[in-house]
């Protein structure tokens, strides 16, 4: 299914209806959010849902632009796994999905607020999240090591493997948080500490990589498996860089319980069928498929 090319980068209250098959341009849609809060969580629909979706016939999500494979805009479409599993979603729940572009630093306000029902923007669930929405958790999460095709020269998945290299990060991300901390466990063992090279974004740290500047890259799972799967013939996807990582969740308002089992039952319906693993094949994000689907990392509601 193709979207209209009407959907352009900069606008940030823009809207897909999947059902109409059009796009439509607003201002930050707003959901309604009736004060009653029996209101807001009782239902007559047969998906679960609550009686304000099923009446409206649609449910709102918040997504991003700019992010390749899961949302981004390709020839004026906004595309990506994250479009798709809207998509998929669409068809579980039985009433049109909206997806609204919105900037990240605005997504959980928003969405507590109740101007948006849910997101769909590789937000991980954490602790410090779950403050403010709880997280239907649909997919495994981490970081992935990737060489040059062939070139390993002993890199692996384990931190300790990193030692003696060169390895490239993204700036101020999660991976350089997580091996900055952890980088005088190789004096500790005897090693070399690896050294860390920062770039501003994913394209500068491939051709990093590929020049021969850095041995190895270190960058999350949602995007870098389909970086390699661009360039197969220069680069090698190692594995998963081990460790404890929080999984990524679908944000909903803290109260909307509702609203959280309606979603939960519509990814169970996507994992079982199958349909989540095509989605998540084509856009070469095999590994984010969770064996199950949780809430608040598994601590529920």
């Amino acid at each position: 299914m193709k979207f209209p090319k009407t959907i352009r980068r900069g606008v940030l209250g823009v809207v897909v209806a999947f059902s109409a098959a059009s796009v439509l341009a607003a201002c930050n849609a707003v959901v309604p959010n009736p004060a009653d809060a029996a209101d807001q969580n009782s239902s007559s629909g047969a998906t679960g849902l609550p009686d304000r979706i099923v009446d409206a016939g649609q449910i709102v999500i918040a997504t991003g632009e700019n992010t390749v494979p899961t949302h981004f805009l390709k020839d004026g479409e906004l595309v990506g796994f994250n479009i798709d599993i809207a998509e998929a979603l669409e068809k579980e729940l039985g009433v049109t999905v909206k997806l609204v572009v919105v900037p990240f630093d605005s997504l959980l306000g928003g969405i507590a607020a109740g101007r948006y029902d849910a997101g769909l923007y590789n937000v991980s669930d954490r602790a410090d999240r779950r403050e403010v929405v709880d997280f239907i958790d649909y997919a495994n999460s981490g970081s992935v090591v990737v060489t040059r095709k062939g070139e390993a020269n002993g890199i692996g998945t384990s931190v300790d493997s990193l030692c003696g290299h060169t390895i490239g990060v993204n700036g101020g991300g999660n991976e350089f948080s997580i091996l900055d901390n952890q980088k005088d466990g190789c004096a500790d063992s005897g090693e070399e500490p690896y050294v860390l090279e920062t770039f501003q974004d994913d394209g500068a740290t491939r051709q990093a990589l590929l020049s021969g500047r850095i041995e190895a890259i270190v960058d999350g799972m949602t995007a870098t498996p389909y970086m390699v799967s661009q360039h197969d013939d220069e680069m090698e996807l190692i594995g998963k860089l081990e460790g404890d990582s929080a999984p990524l969740g679908m944000p909903v308002a803290k109260d909307q319980p509702q609203l959280v089992n309606a979603l939960k039952a519509a990814w169970e319906g996507l994992l079982e069928s199958g349909a989540y693993s095509e989605i998540a094949e084509k856009w070469s994000e095999d590994a984010l498929v969770p064996d199950e689907i949780t809430i608040n990392d598994g601590k529920g509601l």
